[in-house]
């Protein structure tokens, strides 16, 4: 990603949304993660993401509101073989693609689901016992939490916290993970750390629809223990454009602030 030493400058008066509101999380590692969010983010839906490596491991799964992998066999693999197996305060869904060329794993639990991909097929029983002992899933209504039985053989990496809505994606994460991403130069000082921001990776015809507006870039803000990505979603993606200058995308986003851990 490449950023640019641009200066964010005023233009003219544009309403900013009011107010922000802060949101409680639990990140897949179990530590919980506070985030100030300004109202121009929209009503955000929570994902979250982990990877984990080890001697013959490297799996990564993806989290999300309960009840998203029903799509998995009417939309991503229609026609799916399905089978569960009943866990303590989940179900363990596979799903195997009728010609056994891709399949998945799904720990489903009231609040949210951790999928995981295999790229073939599914694994036999003795392979899926032998994952499903590998971590331990917790499930709550502020996050779900997927972490290795033992940290000696399997470390967990990348974990992040992502909010999507209409209007825009952040994805935070814990601020020493993201520290070799963030620029050798000062950023904008904000109330929750620094802000920099840095041109998108768009096709030329999407490039074309959001030049010169908030959507052309995607915004960094980083603080103590934090590190929040911000893009506003707009005709790149379908959507009408922000009525937001840089000087409101500054404000908007000057009260953006996480704080990851207790």
């Amino acid at each position: 990603m490449s950023y640019e030493r641009t200066t964010m400058t005023a233009a003219a008066p544009t309403v900013v949304p009011a107010g922000p509101g802060v949101v409680s999380r639990i990140a897949a590692s179990g530590v919980p993660v506070e985030l100030t969010l300004p109202a121009a983010l929209g009503e955000l839906r929570w994902y979250g993401n982990a990877r984990f490596l080890g001697p013959r491991t490297a799996r990564q799964f993806f989290l999300a509101p309960a009840g998203e992998h029903r799509l998995i066999p009417t939309h991503v693999l229609p026609g799916a073989r399905e089978s569960r197996v009943p866990m303590r305060g989940f179900d363990a869904v596979v799903y195997e693609a009728p010609d056994r060329s891709d399949s998945a794993l799904v720990l489903a639990g009231p609040h949210h689901e951790a999928t995981t991909w295999f790229g073939g097929p599914a694994p036999d029983a003795a392979g899926l016992n032998a994952l499903l002992t590998s971590f331990r899933f917790t499930d709550a209504a502020q996050g779900a939490t997927l972490v290795p039985m033992s940290d000696l053989l399997v470390r967990q990496t990348d974990v992040s916290i992502i909010g999507r809505s209409p209007r825009s994606v952040l994805v935070a994460r814990r601020a020493v993970e993201a520290l070799p991403t963030l620029p050798d130069w000062a950023g904008l000082r904000m109330a929750g750390g620094e802000m920099w921001r840095a041109g998108r990776v768009l096709d030329p015809r999407s490039a074309a629809l959001v030049k010169g507006t908030p959507h052309e870039w995607r915004y960094l803000v980083a603080g103590p223990t934090a590190a929040m990505d911000v893009v506003f979603l707009g005709p790149e993606s379908g959507r009408p454009p922000l009525a937001l200058d840089d000087a409101a995308v500054v404000e908007a986003l000057g009260a953006l602030a996480g704080r990851w851990g207790a």
